[in-house]
């Protein structure tokens, strides 16, 4: 009786020891999983643009933006045939980017070239008017663009008691009576790296009036070069 209490005594302990310290798992053994589970992220709302609706008339205009190109719509409503009175004609400006509205400038607007001075040459001619004036007078109002040649350089002057810059032709070399040479240094390729302006002068000679208060003058033909100042 003793001796199987003794036995009975030492399988408890043994059974006590053992349940209180965990298998670990060998090294070499892998866990499978039993089933695989694929989540996937559910797709955003995608809430369509509002339909562009136009009132008071206007029409959806499907167009491109002036300088970007992209495209654009927008409700529009055309205006109204403008009627300018006599001396004027009708013509478009430009209150904001890409918008235009009619007006009427009067026919000798101080910015409508119609020659070339001061040594420069016509290089387009845009046609701004073309139609019957008030009046019934059948007219075209042409504007001219005008450029120096390419062995001449701008300058650009405020004249005495004018609002208004002028544009002057100068030559760079074989400079007339009244005018002297002089040397333009380019300030940003001074200071820039080596090889940003290799193909850009540090220095430019061109012809200027010896005395600031002249302007250069020019012969009674278009695009001729200045013949000197006074």
């Amino acid at each position: 009786m003793g001796t199987s209490l003794s036995h009975l005594f030492s399988f408890l302990i043994f059974f006590v020891v053992v349940t209180a310290f965990p298998r670990q798992t060998a090294v070499n053994e892998v866990a499978v999983p039993t089933s695989i589970v694929t989540e996937i992220a559910a797709m955003p709302d995608i809430t369509p643009a509002p339909r562009l609706r136009c009132s008071h008339g206007s029409t959806i205009l499907y167009t491109t933006d002036c300088t970007m190109g992209t495209p654009v719509s927008y409700c529009h409503s055309p205006e109204a045939p403008i009627q300018c009175r006599a001396g004027f004609f009708p013509s478009v400006w430009h209150p904001d980017h890409c918008l235009e509205r009619s007006t009427c400038f009067p026919l000798n607007a101080a910015w409508i070239t119609t020659e070339c001075t001061n040594g420069a040459v016509p290089y387009t001619t845009t046609t701004l008017y073309e139609g019957t004036l008030a009046g019934g007078s059948s007219t075209v109002i042409s504007a001219v663009s005008c450029s120096c040649a390419m062995d001449q350089w701008y300058s650009m002057t405020l004249l005495a008691g004018s609002k208004n810059v002028d544009t002057f032709c100068m030559p760079y070399r074989s400079c007339p009576p009244g005018m002297t040479t002089s040397v333009h240094t380019n300030g940003y390729c001074a200071t820039a790296p080596s090889g940003v302006c290799s193909d850009v002068a540090a220095e430019t000679d061109y012809c200027q009036c010896a005395n600031p208060t002249q302007m250069p003058v020019y012969p009674n033909q278009p695009g001729a070069p200045a013949i000197g100042c006074e």
